[in-house]
């Protein structure tokens, strides 16, 4: 509980969206006030490390002289045990949660245990979940005390600062809480952060942690979207809670001093571009050369470095001048691309508010794949306004561009607070009648009941429970695996062709390599397609029951892994051909080898490239 004392205190006047990282004068000790960031490592999408959100919030603290820790916590009881344990000895002075619609029960039974062990430590959520449904939050995880609503770092330095000082929270702007009484507040939301540049790089405490484990660092060079996804929660034109530009930029030089840095501090050089688009604000001109300039600029500071951003396929044409963009961005070290695809017929376009047509899909695929890009595509085929039509429409557009990843064939919405998607599932009456308590990110029925049953049969197929009612992966099926080794065996390919390609013979043997990746990706495409449309015969015909299902668990499980030893196989005879060549592949890594008398430089022709809080 916050109590509701009010003490005088100094503000200065800024313009809206400016951000000044400045501590009150009555605060004389600010390093004895303890901040705990728990980070969740619940869900398909937070599971992996380096939560930039948090990272700048940790980082605004320290450098105003406060003391906080960023600590992950695994999915788990044993997990949960560990860290309030922790907590307990820490005895921190507030601590906070990044909520997501797949941790909220996670972060309830944490709390739960938290409050316990630390009755009087005050508890903070923020997050997605958090910025669209904080008073439900709060109504339901009554161990929470406060949610920030937006970005983090304005809020948290403030809401610190009154809190060493013991401040009301009545005038805070950016928070729902409790007050004196147990009455849920809402206070007015802040405006966006208008130059980002205004703030310290993020703490790197996960990198500092994980090192070489990490697959990548993140960097943001952006905030916000100027699309209109129905089903997307990150903010944009159509969903925002503060007031203020929709995108904002960093400049390229800082940009590339950050990762600079970190190339050279922790000898990491495998950087995940997290921004919504990478090459807003446009997608035009202005966009692509922004992009452009922070490519030039990491190959005029000379960095050995690999990374991925997002795009969008409307922005994207079949011209020399994207194509000689591509050609730069491969050059400065792009490897992959993940693109909202999300469908192949119009009509679910149209559904999504996508900009992009089937057309364009279909040209960033071949754009892509021509400049050896690695496409991560975003595809959403199981969804409550799906028909059969559009899931047979969809298993044939995998099929012919990217069918050997069989999860993107069966994906499932998941659906998120403050998104117009849940607003109308919610005027049509396909919205769980719970969903504003449990925010289940599938808490939706199927227009066509068949739809449904499909859904959930496949969702049964790659893993345990978790993941059926909650996303959560906990046991890593081939299905899953596989998905993730394939980025890894793409990237080998594409790192080994753009450093080794001047040895004689190593594009030989790479281009035979290439030749086998397809021809087994190719298959993969085919038998996941015939499985595809045998199991929707089957809920056609009524014909689904457990024993199949068992069965299929089982023959799904024993393909995948079939295809994972044969690639492996070949990959690792295929190092070894290339060692005899002179081509070590140790040079490819995420962190920088060290360096040998006589070594390779980086080649950057590209000639022989294959395929918030």
């Amino acid at each position: 509980m916050i109590e509701d004392i009010t003490i005088g205190r100094a503000t200065a006047r800024k313009k809206p969206g400016e951000f000044e990282l400045t501590l009150d004068s009555r605060i004389t000790d600010p390093a004895s006030f303890k901040v705990s960031f728990l980070i969740l490592l619940d869900g398909d999408l937070v599971m992996s490390p380096e939560h930039l959100g948090v990272a700048y919030m940790v980082s605004v603290l320290r450098t105003a002289g406060f003391t906080a820790e960023i600590r992950e916590v695994e999915h788990g009881d044993q997990a949960h045990a560990s860290v309030v344990a922790h907590l307990r000895e820490y005895q921190p002075d507030l601590v906070c949660f990044t909520l997501m619609s797949l941790n909220l029960s996670s972060c309830l039974s944490l709390c739960r245990q938290l409050r316990e062990a630390c009755p009087d430590t005050p508890i903070a959520c923020g997050g997605p979940a958090g910025t669209f449904a904080g008073l439900e939050v709060l109504r339901n995880n009554p161990y929470a005390d406060i949610v920030a609503v937006g970005e983090g770092e304005p809020t948290i330095l403030d809401l610190v600062q009154r809190l060493y000082l013991k401040e009301s929270l009545a005038d805070c702007p950016g928070v729902c809480y409790r007050d004196a009484d147990g009455e849920l507040r809402q206070n007015p939301a802040r405006p966006l952060i208008h130059d980002l540049e205004a703030l310290p790089f993020p703490a790197r405490d996960q990198l500092s942690q994980h090192g070489d484990k990490l697959e990548y660092v993140r960097v943001s060079t952006s905030r916000g979207c100027v699309a209109n996804c129905t089903f997307c929660s990150a903010p944009h034109l159509k969903n925002r809670v503060q007031a203020g530009k929709a995108w904002r930029g960093r400049g390229p030089e800082q940009i590339v001093e950050e990762v600079a840095q970190i190339v050279e501090r922790h000898q990491f050089r495998t950087f995940d571009f997290v921004d919504s688009t990478f090459e807003d604000p446009d997608g035009g001109r202005v966009g692509k050369k922004r992009a452009g300039a922070i490519a030039q600029g990491i190959l005029d500071r000379g960095l050995d470095i690999y990374y991925n951003v997002c795009m969008r396929a409307e922005n994207w044409h079949d011209t020399p001048e994207d194509h000689a963009l591509l050609d730069l961005l491969t050059r400065s070290g792009l490897e992959k691309v993940n693109v909202g695809i999300e469908s192949g017929t119009a009509e679910e376009l149209l559904l999504w508010e996508k900009r992009a047509t089937v057309e364009d899909n279909v040209t960033i695929i071949r754009m892509l794949r021509e400049h050896g890009i690695y496409l991560a595509m975003g595809f959403l085929p199981f969804h409550p306004y799906a028909t059969v039509e559009t899931l047979i429409a969809n298993a044939r557009f995998l099929r012919d561009n990217a069918g050997h990843n069989l999860r993107r064939m069966t994906e499932r919405l998941e659906i998120y607070p403050g998104t117009s998607i849940v607003r109308r599932m919610e005027g049509d009456g396909l919205l769980s009648p719970t969903y504003q308590e449990d925010l289940d990110p599938y808490g939706y029925e199927f227009a066509d009941e068949r739809v449904g049953k499909l859904a959930r049969h496949f969702a049964r197929l790659y893993n345990n429970e978790d993941y059926h009612h909650h996303g959560v992966i906990t046991d890593q099926s081939a299905v899953f695996e596989f998905e993730t080794y394939n980025v890894v065996l793409q990237t080998f390919i594409s790192r080994l062709q753009r450093r080794f390609a001047p040895l004689a013979g190593v594009n030989e043997v790479m281009e035979g390599f290439k030749d086998t990746v397809h021809e087994v990706r190719q298959e993969m495409g085919q038998f996941n397609y015939s499985f595809f449309m045998s199991n929707l015969e089957a809920v056609m015909n009524d014909a689904l029951d457990t024993e199949k299902q068992a069965r299929q668990v089982v023959e799904v499980e024993e393909y995948f892994r079939d295809r994972l030893d044969r690639l492996r196989s070949e990959q690792l005879r295929v190092g070894k051909r290339l060692a005899r060549l002179g081509a070590r592949v140790t040079e490819i890594s995420s962190t920088l080898p060290p360096v040998r008398p006589g070594g390779l430089p980086r080649n950057y022709t590209g000639e022989g490239s294959g395929a918030t809080w």
